[in-house]
């Protein structure tokens, strides 16, 4: 209306609009956290049935801000509406009220603004403190016993700790960590006050502590939780980002419940002072076991929730555990609670009434009624039914006496990644409310997929509920919070250590970008960096060099057993890694200290190139024959390997054999294996793209005797026949020719690619444009690539050229691969590529 009014003509005052409506969608959505967006599309709009509205107060603020603005428009336009001659009006006075609504609107989007400007500056001041004091050297809390008191949207506590400095020189002063937006009352030490000052979250005792000393400290503190505190490790604007699911919907973004009518409190919040921050900045992680007991005052009528055996007396719940676990975590709430102990295992299950609709299946099966007789034989059938499913593949089982499933809200925001994830912690899974985060299919479908060999029931304990403990990232739970290993010479040993124990098949691409940064810094220079998925990359190429190297001295079978009774002897305590080398080199024979420090700080990379690989099976055998060849200066590894399966957490890789093939050496290597597993060919950590060769025993049976196993030496002619020229496109004599006739070397398409994905995934090829693929049936000596495009015109070319060094008759041949890749539609890729 007051555009009307302004423009005067209707047709311009519609264009202006329509394309008001277009930068809107397009550009007004995100800047200044939403605050210009009039459709509020970035807030949350969803009602949680265990904590109600999320962030009430951004979502007001904005919405009221927009319907002030509204109303003000509304007073302009009336301002410029001419009135019938002779009528009298007092549209002056309609100013005050226009002006007013229009400064209140700009006030309440400034307040708006101003708020996440203060969280952002909050988490910053965070961050730099975490880096101010990330070198110095952090204390042990042996035992802490915390008395919680709930409040409204507050709480109270106080924690009793025991703690001992394990480093070797003295602590001038005490470092601990307490979440910012709870205030210290009382810090003491056998009833004396302790002098003390805050930096943020950062508590600077005044107590020195000489190396093995014990002291004991009291402290009380109370308020509110600041939420911002959560890793700060985690980019802020991914941080402040709207979490929207796929359909539309926005649940908010929360770490932390504090009410009188629902609770949430995970140790990344700080909730307790505690002696290690549980966020590193750098790769270098710390943990710290610590003895711990809880006590929960006058929490009423509601469900607390903790790790430990829970006991009930009075007005007071208290929880006393079991093992020495790495965090505490807090849950209050109207839960209802299903549970079962099978044998030294008990498996407790919380949710809202309600939210549980989607178990009414084994609510209604007939093997599981009360009246029964045979209802508990089959409910421990079940439970060990999924608890076998679950530790399959594993480096260890299942650790803890409980294991607890908690809904939250669907808010709850948690960091996770391939090395951690937060709605994991000791003896408890938590998973967002009806289960929307980790199930797309609507449980009430689930009968759809029963059948005549197989009940609805039986679909779900074989199938479905392992699927939504693997989406809720159960496999955490089996390596981050039961070992800690720690060393002063190998920075991040207990992320390399982790994988060491259960190497899962590399799914992520391995990018020229990411072995470059290793021969840049080392393995050294990378775990010295932030956590990120490159680093999770370049720790997983080194480790499976590592293992390759270890199955060299011993059997995979052998070094497995030794993983697996270290981690036993090691659970639920802090060990250094000179205890891991002391005793493999009395289990084995070999000090693989000096192998560890030359892997640990080098920067080579391992350029290898395999020839003649055949693949042949008998009724009882896989016989893989192949040449390789090592032209760098450092040390290859070639590894036989059996993949890992989709399990609960993704299953271990297992090595069969491994071997060492040393700058300048040429090999014929012939392996045979059992029929019984399928098998990789894999380079470990090399300059070789891909590294991996699996193997297809279709159309493989082995005609004629069956070839010796074994390693032989071979002469580079033998694997580079003399007279034979190869023109690769990933040589200089290769060219591209675009549709305006132009030649291009693969040089110059990688610098005008610089900065993006280098190699495309086969089944994004174009039908205008070639794009750079790797794939182990394409041709190459370390990078099997080719340039591929979809047929069209003709008018794109590829030309090869080759320097013939005499003249006289050659015998071209081309490597003509047929490849069939699933991906948006089926593609056939079955043409010519090389010569």
């Amino acid at each position: 209306m007051l555009l009307n009014k302004l423009i005067k003509h209707p047709f311009i005052s519609w264009l202006i609009l329509v394309a008001f409506l277009y930068f809107a969608y397009a550009y007004l959505e995100t800047p200044f956290h939403g605050i210009l967006d009039f459709r509020g599309s970035q807030l949350p709009n969803a009602f949680s049935s265990i904590a109600g509205f999320m962030n009430l107060s951004d979502y007001l603020l904005q919405r009221i801000a927009f319907l002030l603005v509204g109303v003000s428009f509304l007073y302009f336009s009336v301002l410029s509406t001419k009135r019938y001659p002779g009528v009298p009006g007092r549209k002056r006075y309609l100013l005050v009220p226009a002006s007013l609504f229009s400064v209140l609107a700009i006030g309440l989007g400034i307040i708006y603004v101003e708020k996440f400007q203060t969280r952002l500056k909050n988490r910053i001041g965070y961050r730099e403190t975490f880096v101010k004091c990330h070198e110095y050297p952090k204390a042990r809390v042996l035992a802490h016993d915390i008395t919680y008191r709930p409040g409204e949207d507050k709480f109270s506590a106080t924690s009793r700790m025991k703690i001992q400095n394990r480093k070797k020189a003295t602590m001038e002063q005490l470092l601990l960590f307490l979440n910012p937006g709870l205030k210290i009352n009382k810090l003491e030490s056998d009833g004396q006050s302790l002098p003390f000052h805050r930096d943020h979250q950062v508590i600077v005792v005044e107590h020195p502590l000489a190396p093995g000393e014990n002291t004991e400290l009291k402290i009380e503190y109370e308020g509110m939780i600041d939420e911002d505190i959560y890793q700060v490790n985690i980019d802020n604007d991914a941080f402040f980002s709207p979490r929207t699911e796929s359909g539309g919907e926005n649940y908010g973004k929360r770490t932390a419940f504090v009410s009188n009518q629902y609770t949430l409190l995970v140790p990344q919040l700080m909730w307790y002072p505690m002696a290690v921050a549980p966020v590193e900045l750098q790769a270098s992680r710390e943990t710290d076991f610590t003895d711990y007991t809880l006590r929960v005052k006058k929490p009423g009528e509601m469900t607390v929730i903790s790790q430990g055996v829970p006991t009930r007396e009075g007005d007071e719940v208290s929880f006393s555990n079991l093992q020495y676990l790495t965090g505490l975590t807090l849950c209050i709430g109207k839960y209802e609670k299903r549970a079962i102990t099978v044998d030294s295992l008990t498996v407790e299950f919380y949710t809202y009434p309600g939210n549980d609709f989607y178990l009414s299946y084994f609510d209604e099966w007939e093997a599981l009624k009360k009246d029964n007789p045979n209802r508990e034989k089959k409910l421990m059938e079940i439970v060990n039914q999924c608890k076998n499913k679950i530790e399959e593949g594993k480096p260890n089982p299942y650790p803890f006496n409980y294991f607890k499933l908690i809904e939250v809200p669907s808010s709850f925001y948690f960091l996770s990644s391939t090395s951690f994830s937060d709605n994991i912690q000791p003896e408890i899974a938590l998973f967002q409310e009806r289960l929307y985060w980790v199930e797309n299919t609507h449980p009430g479908t689930y009968s759809k997929f029963a059948n005549q060999d197989r009940s609805v029931q039986e679909f779900m304990l074989s199938y479905k509920i392992p699927f939504l403990l693997d989406r809720m990232n159960m496999g955490h739970i089996f390596s981050d919070y039961n070992s800690s290993i720690t060393s002063d010479r190998y920075q991040g040993i207990d992320l390399i250590f982790d994988k060491m124990k259960s190497l899962k098949e590399l799914r992520d691409e391995v990018s020229p970008k990411i072995l470059n940064r290793i021969a840049e810094k080392g393995l050294k220079g990378v775990m010295a960096e932030g956590y990120s998925k490159e680093q999770s990359i370049a720790i997983h190429l080194k480790v499976s060099h590592l293992l390759g190297y270890l199955t060299t001295i011993t059997t995979w079978d052998s070094l497995s057993r030794f993983m697996l009774d270290f981690n036993a002897r090691t659970r639920f305590r802090e060990v250094d890694f000179d205890l891991f080398i002391e005793e493999f080199e009395q289990r084995f024979g070999q000090d693989i200290k000096p192998y560890m420090d030359e892997w640990y700080v080098s920067h080579q990379i391992p350029l290898l190139t395999i020839k003649d690989i055949s693949y042949k099976t008998t009724e009882e055998t896989q016989i893989i024959d192949f040449k390789v060849g090592n032209f760098s200066e450092t040390d290859g590894i070639v590894s036989i390997v059996t993949p890992g399966e989709g399990r609960i957490g993704g299953s271990a890789i297992r090595y069969c054999r491994s071997y060492v093939i040393k700058p300048g050496e040429c090999k014929r290597i012939i392996v045979h294996e059992g029929i019984e597993y399928s098998l990789q060919l894999t380079t470990n950590f090399s300059g070789n793209l891909p590294k991996d060769i699996s193997f297809d025993n279709e159309d493989s049976s082995l005609s004629g005797p069956v070839p010796k196993e074994g390693v032989n030496l071979i002469e580079k002619s033998q694997f580079y026949p003399p007279g034979e020229i190869i023109v690769d496109n990933e040589d200089e004599n290769f060219h591209l020719i675009d549709s305006s006739n132009n030649r291009k070397r693969l040089v110059d398409l990688v610098k005008k690619a610089e900065g993006k994905q280098e190699y495309v995934p086969l089944f994004r090829i174009k039908a205008n444009a070639w794009s750079l693929s790797l794939s182990q049936g394409l041709f190459g000596e370390r990078i099997r690539s080719a340039f591929i495009k979809k047929s069209g015109t003709g008018k794109f070319k590829a030309e090869w050229t080759a320097n013939l060094p005499k003249a006289g008759m050659y015998e071209i041949f081309i490597h003509r691969p047929h490849l069939i890749v699933y991906g948006e539609s089926k593609i056939v890729i079955n043409c010519l590529f090389y010569l």
